[in-house]
């Protein structure tokens, strides 16, 4: 089969479609069950495509070796036991909406009491842009610039700050339609330091390689910072240095990373009002996944169930646990 032939067609959405659509249970699950076979069921065990319903218990039992099998089974969906239009609702404000949503307003306009069932079910879902995004790598000339994110304290602002944390933010550059420069795709990273050793690794991750015919991104550029002089030497790339004589400048020399940045900013600090630091990777992977979607705005919510579809679920007491500095204390 073809590459072409092979990708999927979103469907556009807006919200009086979405209302029109999905005003029953059944309807949504349809819609999930087209979204994970477009081609017709297809069984995971034996890959046979005739089947038959399981009503009582929603499943779809292969007429060949008769497996059951949930629609929802292997997708953040799994063993849910939340409405699927709740789910889809909350889908679709996440998709569509360019600042985010309050969980605490979500909470009211699903009608949920438990405000820690929305919280879980909205990182579910970040999981599932987290992982769709990490299938996608920079290419072309870079700008890459590391912010900080944490409580205002008096001392030391940006590199060496006390209680913060650092991210690194890399912004691929094309040109638009009147041939200027224009931002494409972003990925944003928290990372534990901003050593030549971690920028290598992040580097590696956004698509970096020390093998010409592997690597897409060729050209980096930066504020002159030492760690990114060693790491794009380590990998061969074309360094462009605009070094900071004064950081109001920022904006005209790294302009596309620091709106960027203004803009992560704007909505941890706006529909959140305010991000723990053990969860604000999964914040930053939200706002990436809509950024690099914008230009398809009508399809967002489809392209986003079809991430929530082939991605695997993952539990309350999981999101609550630990981290490893946590466990230490």
């Amino acid at each position: 089969m073809a590459k072409d032939e092979e990708r999927p067609v979103y469907q556009e959405m807006n919200l009086l479609l979405f209302q029109e659509k999905f005003s029953t249970e059944n309807a949504c699950l349809e819609f999930l069950f087209q979204s994970r076979w477009p081609k017709g069921f297809q069984c995971p065990r034996c890959g046979h495509c005739s089947y038959s319903h399981v009503s009582s218990r929603r499943l779809c039992q292969c007429s060949k070796c008769r497996k059951q099998t949930s629609v929802t089974a292997g997708t953040i969906f799994h063993r849910t036991k939340t409405p699927l239009r709740i789910w889809f609702l909350l889908l679709f404000r996440m998709a569509t909406s360019k600042t985010g949503v309050s969980i605490k307003e979500m909470q009211r306009e699903l009608g949920i009491k438990d405000y820690k069932t929305v919280w879980v079910m909205a990182h579910k879902i970040r999981k599932a842009m987290q992982e769709r995004d990490s299938h996608y790598r920079l290419a072309g000339l870079v700008e890459m610039d590391e912010s900080f994110f944490g409580p205002t304290v008096p001392g030391k602002r940006g590199r060496g700050a006390e209680g913060k944390v650092a991210v690194v933010i890399a912004v691929s550059i094309g040109t638009n339609r009147k041939g200027k420069e224009a931002p494409s795709f972003a990925h944003a990273r928290v990372v534990p330091d901003t050593t030549a050793a971690t920028i290598k690794e992040v580097l590696k991750e956004v698509g970096a390689s020390n093998t010409e015919r592997q690597t897409l991104l060729d050209q980096l550029r930066t504020d002159g910072w030492r760690s990114y002089q060693r790491a794009t030497k380590d990998f061969g790339m074309v360094h462009h240095r605009l070094v900071l004589t004064n950081p109001r400048d920022s904006m005209k020399v790294l302009p596309w990373t620091h709106r960027f940045i203004a803009h992560v900013k704007a909505v941890v600090g706006g529909p959140h009002r305010g991000v723990s630091q053990k969860h604000l990777q999964k914040y930053l992977s939200e706002i990436c996944y809509r950024f690099n979607r914008r230009y398809w705005p009508q399809q967002s919510f489809h392209r986003l169930v079809r991430a929530c579809m082939t991605t695997t679920s993952v539990t309350r007491n999981e999101l609550m646990a630990p981290t490893e500095a946590e466990a230490c204390q």
